[in-house]
């Protein structure tokens, strides 16, 4: 202020004495005090001008800071909040509930070869809408429809799959109940959007129905340990046990563990998980044995003939049988490199009969584009891969996955010579099979995604449909998928 002072007085000084002309000496330094003065009076009335205008300022100031508060006091009052970040989510901005729409489409394509064993077709896999809500924080509901293939009906029917309530409050002991999905083995935990191919590997095929209702408790008592305990019908996705299998209406308890050491030991970018699985149950009216279909989805090779001829047969496939099943899985990944690999068996006795089947597979995955496995484990299975940059046609490309697949299926305890109703096979198929199978999957962003899988199957002897034999099968499938 002082600098500014001098500077001003100098002016003033300048223009007085380029007004006044030439003066005497004197004159000049009675002209120069009564400037000085001036400039004094100035300089006082300039800080007081300054300090209004600063107070002036900060009241603007608290003004506006007060318009922001009121506007913040008014959205969190706000009952709803909708936001969408790979889906849309409603929620109360209080905590107290969340509602998640969200739709799954899977558009694919077919080619097979021999002709004569299946149709070359586009079909939908899967058209599925739902909802996940929560509710009073300890609550969480989720309701799923499905339309296309695999309906009620080969006209692809809608069809209910998950419709269940849960308890949550604690981590350690989930509680749910109603139709879900009881967790047999690794690949059957994963979501059908979030497989390394397009379809699981035969050994699905034991572990029986995907969706069953009943009570299912599941959690994580300790980091990196997961369990899961449930008991249900048994009967399969949609259905009750009835008044006619009163007498053989026993559920079916299962049971899974598993455990990642690399969680435990602290290797970074790295899975180690190690788990079984077990299931038992006592089955009523209609056979549990599977029907197999290529991992192509074209033929279905394996299937058994369960009518009983006479009445005098007594606890056969047909009317009850044992069913035990177990399973063991692992999975090694190390940054964007994943080995994977199941086991299953499943046993069928009963009076005069005891039958066996088993299957497994093994996987290779690597993730070319860089992404790192154990980024996406999370409670024992492997979720949503989600790309370093989706794709926009310059600088993101989404990610690529790469994988190999070996498949082993065999239930050469049923053939045709077997007593009707006892695990008999159907004639013209077979109860041996192998598959290779060869993946591509392009995560276009979290949302979208194409896949193109070369399977190869073939069997242990040759197979007669649409009254065409062969030994193989070979079909090359590609899908585009959405969701949100």
């Amino acid at each position: 202020m002082n600098g500014f002072r001098r500077l001003s007085a100098s002016a003033f000084i300048m223009l007085g004495v380029m007004s006044s002309g030439y003066v005497h000496a004197d004159d000049a330094q009675t002209r120069i005090k009564q400037l000085e003065n001036q400039m004094q009076m100035m300089s006082e009335q300039f800080n007081e001008r300054f300090k209004a205008l600063q107070e002036e300022l900060r009241q603007v100031q608290s003004g506006s800071a007060k318009q922001v508060s009121d506007k913040v006091l008014v959205e969190d009052t706000t009952t709803v909040h909708a936001s969408f970040k790979d889906g849309l989510v409603f929620k109360d901005v209080s905590g107290d509930w969340s509602f998640r729409p969200y739709v799954r489409l899977q558009l694919d394509g077919h080619y097979y070869a021999p002709d004569a064993f299946a149709a070359d077709t586009f079909s939908m896999r899967r058209a599925r809408l739902g909802v996940i809500g929560t509710f009073l924080k300890d609550f969480a509901v989720r309701i799923e429809g499905e339309y296309g293939e695999g309906g009620a009906s080969a006209t692809g029917n809608t069809r209910l799959n998950d419709a269940y309530l849960e308890y949550n409050h604690w981590p350690s002991a989930n509680i749910r109940m109603g139709q879900f999905k009881p967790y047999y083995g690794l690949e059957r935990t994963m979501g059908a959007m979030d497989l390394n191919f397009m379809e699981r590997a035969m050994s699905d095929n034991l572990a029986g129905s995907v969706f069953d209702r009943g009570l299912m408790v599941h959690g994580e008592p300790t980091a990196g340990l997961y369990y899961s305990v449930a008991y249900v019908n048994g009967t399969g996705q949609n259905v009750d046990e009835n008044s006619a299998d009163a007498k053989h209406d026993s559920k079916d308890l299962t049971a899974r563990l598993t455990g990642n050491i690399a969680q435990w030991t602290g290797w970074k970018d790295s899975v180690v998980h190690l788990g079984g699985w077990l299931a038992y149950g006592r089955q009523g009216a209609g056979s549990a044995v599977p029907a197999v279909r290529t991992e192509g989805r074209g033929v279905t090779f394996f299937s058994t003939t369960n009518t009983v001829t006479t009445s005098s047969v007594k606890d056969t496939f047909a009317t009850v049988a044992n069913r035990t099943r177990a399973g063991f899985e692992t999975a090694l990944a190390y940054g964007p490199v994943k080995f994977q690999g199941e086991y299953l068996y499943a046993n069928f006795n009963g009076t005069g009969f005891d039958r066996d089947m088993s299957a497994w597979y093994t996987s290779l995955q690597w993730l070319a584009t860089g992404e790192h496995y154990s980024d996406i484990y999370k409670k024992s299975a492997f979720g949503r891969l989600l790309p370093k940059r989706n794709f926009d046609g310059t600088n993101g490309w989404g990610a690529l996955e790469l994988g190999l697949r070996y498949s082993r299926f065999d239930a050469s305890d049923f053939v045709t010579g077997n007593a009707s109703g006892t695990g008999r096979l159907s004639t013209g198929l077979a109860n041996q099979a192998d598959a290779w199978t060869l993946g591509a999957k392009w995560v276009i962003n979290p949302n979208a995604m194409a896949m193109m899988n070369y399977v190869h199957t073939g069997f242990d002897t040759p197979i007669i449909v649409n009254s065409h034999s062969d030994d193989a099968e070979d079909s090359l499938n590609m899908r585009l998928q959405f969701d949100f």
